[in-house]
């Protein structure tokens, strides 16, 4: 069940928010202010690199899982989810805050649009 809820989370990011290029989350240093929707840059920084990763997993593995019967498709999607967990964890964040921040980037329009001048850089005034 774990498993299955990482997974629902890893895509939601995935079909919910786009960001065209989330640059590389920057070294863990002292926790920020809250942000809007209650997430620190930093936080909303690993996010972004963490959704690359699983961006980039989805792609690699969704071909596999296309052609795949049963078993293997079982087994690909296993192999495609523990190493999308890793990414989310490599990036700092937790799963479940991945899914937090996930799901409230796609409910929050005013934090999916912070998320992205947090991963772009502030728009051109």
């Amino acid at each position: 069940m774990r498993t299955s809820i990482l997974a629902a989370g890893l895509f939601t990011a995935l079909a919910c928010t786009s960001i065209a290029q989330a640059q590389t989350p920057a070294p863990a240093a002292a926790p920020t202010a809250p942000a809007v929707g209650g997430f620190t840059d930093d936080e909303l920084k690993a996010f972004g690199g963490a959704m690359t990763e699983v961006s980039k997993l989805s792609a690699e593995y969704s071909p596999k899982m296309v052609g795949a019967d049963g078993p293997t498709k079982i087994s690909v999607q296993k192999e495609m989810i523990a190493k999308m967990g890793a990414a989310v964890s490599a990036s700092g964040l937790t799963p479940q805050k991945y899914n937090e921040i996930s799901a409230a980037v796609s409910k929050d329009p005013a934090l999916r649009q912070h998320l992205t001048e947090v991963l772009n850089g502030p728009p051109a005034a």
